[in-house]
Protein backbone atom coordinates (compact mmCIF):
# COMPACT_ATOMS: atom_id res chain seq x y z
CA UNK A 1 0.00 0.00 0.00
CA UNK A 2 0.94 3.53 -0.48
CA UNK A 3 2.44 5.27 2.57
CA UNK A 4 -0.03 8.16 2.27
CA UNK A 5 -2.98 5.76 2.44
CA UNK A 6 -1.44 4.12 5.50
CA UNK A 7 -1.08 7.55 7.10
CA UNK A 8 -4.81 8.25 6.71
CA UNK A 9 -5.94 4.76 7.72
CA UNK A 10 -6.11 5.53 11.47
CA UNK A 11 -8.37 8.49 10.65
CA UNK A 12 -10.62 6.58 8.25
CA UNK A 13 -11.30 3.59 10.51
CA UNK A 14 -13.27 5.51 13.19
CA UNK A 15 -15.18 7.42 10.51
CA UNK A 16 -16.21 4.19 8.79
CA UNK A 17 -17.24 2.73 12.14
CA UNK A 18 -19.21 5.88 12.93
CA UNK A 19 -21.02 5.68 9.58
CA UNK A 20 -21.97 2.05 10.20
CA UNK A 21 -23.23 2.86 13.71
CA UNK A 22 -25.28 5.84 12.49
CA UNK A 23 -26.88 3.72 9.76
CA UNK A 24 -27.69 1.05 12.35
CA UNK A 25 -29.28 3.65 14.64
CA UNK A 26 -31.42 5.00 11.80
CA UNK A 27 -32.56 1.52 10.86
CA UNK A 28 -33.27 0.61 14.47
CA UNK A 29 -35.16 3.86 15.05
CA UNK A 30 -37.35 3.21 12.02
CA UNK A 31 -37.99 -0.34 13.22
CA UNK A 32 -38.92 0.91 16.70
CA UNK A 33 -41.30 3.48 15.18
CA UNK A 34 -43.03 0.74 13.22
CA UNK A 35 -43.34 -1.47 16.31
CA UNK A 36 -44.72 1.42 18.39
CA UNK A 37 -47.32 2.20 15.74
CA UNK A 38 -48.27 -1.50 15.67
CA UNK A 39 -48.61 -1.49 19.45
CA UNK A 40 -50.67 1.71 19.34
CA UNK A 41 -53.08 0.28 16.76
CA UNK A 42 -53.41 -2.94 18.78
CA UNK A 43 -54.12 -0.98 21.96
CA UNK A 44 -56.69 1.19 20.15
CA UNK A 45 -58.49 -1.91 18.93
CA UNK A 46 -58.54 -3.38 22.44
CA UNK A 47 -59.79 -0.14 24.00
CA UNK A 48 -62.50 0.16 21.34
CA UNK A 49 -63.62 -3.38 22.15
CA UNK A 50 -63.77 -2.54 25.86
CA UNK A 51 -65.75 0.63 25.08
CA UNK A 52 -68.21 -1.40 23.04
CA UNK A 53 -68.64 -3.85 25.92
CA UNK A 54 -69.26 -1.02 28.37
CA UNK A 55 -71.82 0.53 26.01
CA UNK A 56 -73.65 -2.78 25.64
CA UNK A 57 -73.65 -3.28 29.41
CA UNK A 58 -74.99 0.25 29.88
CA UNK A 59 -77.83 -0.49 27.46
CA UNK A 60 -78.57 -3.73 29.29
CA UNK A 61 -78.69 -1.95 32.65
CA UNK A 62 -80.96 0.75 31.22
CA UNK A 63 -83.37 -1.89 29.89
CA UNK A 64 -83.42 -3.73 33.23
CA UNK A 65 -83.93 -0.49 35.13
CA UNK A 66 -86.84 0.39 32.84
CA UNK A 67 -88.35 -3.05 33.49
CA UNK A 68 -87.97 -2.65 37.26
CA UNK A 69 -89.58 0.79 37.07
CA UNK A 70 -92.51 -0.67 35.13
CA UNK A 71 -92.95 -3.47 37.67
CA UNK A 72 -92.74 -1.06 40.61
CA UNK A 73 -95.21 1.29 38.94
CA UNK A 74 -97.65 -1.56 38.32
CA UNK A 75 -97.36 -2.78 41.91
CA UNK A 76 -97.78 0.73 43.29
CA UNK A 77 -100.86 1.27 41.12
CA UNK A 78 -102.36 -2.01 42.34
CA UNK A 79 -101.70 -1.07 46.00
CA UNK A 80 -103.26 2.36 45.45
CA UNK A 81 -106.33 0.78 43.88
CA UNK A 82 -106.73 -1.71 46.73
CA UNK A 83 -106.42 1.01 49.34
CA UNK A 84 -108.62 3.40 47.30
CA UNK A 85 -105.94 6.09 47.38
CA UNK A 86 -106.53 7.17 43.81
Amino acid sequence: MNSQVLAYLPLMTPIATLIVVVLGVFFSSHHVDIRISDLRSHMDARFNAVDARFNSMDQLFQERLRRVEEIMDARLSRIEQELHLK
